[in-house]
């Protein structure tokens, strides 16, 4: 994973700055995101999450809730506090907790972890068991710390 602000500044992050103890991974197929820029990878560290056994994944595309963004279009998908939530109408500014203006999809059941950087959609290797370090970690939050525990993969 490469870091900084400018050409002069990027460090590569290696595997072991991020998993300091893989037990379990699994080769799927990871897609991209649709909203990742033309040429910009998926990095490795990147949380997962596949509903299949592993055979697929993807990466959490559903922008962070923030009333700030409001007002939300008819099926927007917003991230908050683990799950994910789709508006049911056009101009909602209703806050998440109102069930007429918006449905609960459910918690984003992130099981796996990007093992590699990658610039196209392919099969590649994701950690689904194992010790990884939460500060490199893309997409983690206390919520989602939870979850991943569940799913046997501790952040430290």
């Amino acid at each position: 994973m490469f870091t900084g602000k400018s050409v002069s500044n990027i460090t590569k992050r290696t595997q072991a700055e991020i998993f300091s103890d893989v037990e379990q991974t699994v080769v799927g197929t990871v897609s991209i995101p649709a909203n990742l820029a033309v040429g910009e990878a998926l990095r490795m560290g990147t949380l997962l999450t596949s509903s299949d056994g592993g055979k697929t994944w993807k990466s959490l595309e559903t922008q962070a809730y923030d009333v700030a963004d409001a007002p939300f279009a008819a099926d927007a998908e917003v991230y908050y506090q683990g799950s994910t939530f789709k508006s049911l109408g056009a101009s909602n500014s209703a806050a998440l907790t109102d069930t007429d203006s918006w449905e609960n999809l459910g918690e984003w059941n992130a099981n796996g972890v990007l093992y590699n950087d990658i610039f196209e959609s392919k099969k590649t290797t994701v950690v689904v068991t194992g010790d990884v370090i939460s500060k490199h970690i893309i997409g983690l939050d206390d919520f989602l710390n939870v979850i991943l525990f569940k799913n046997k993969i501790i952040t430290k």
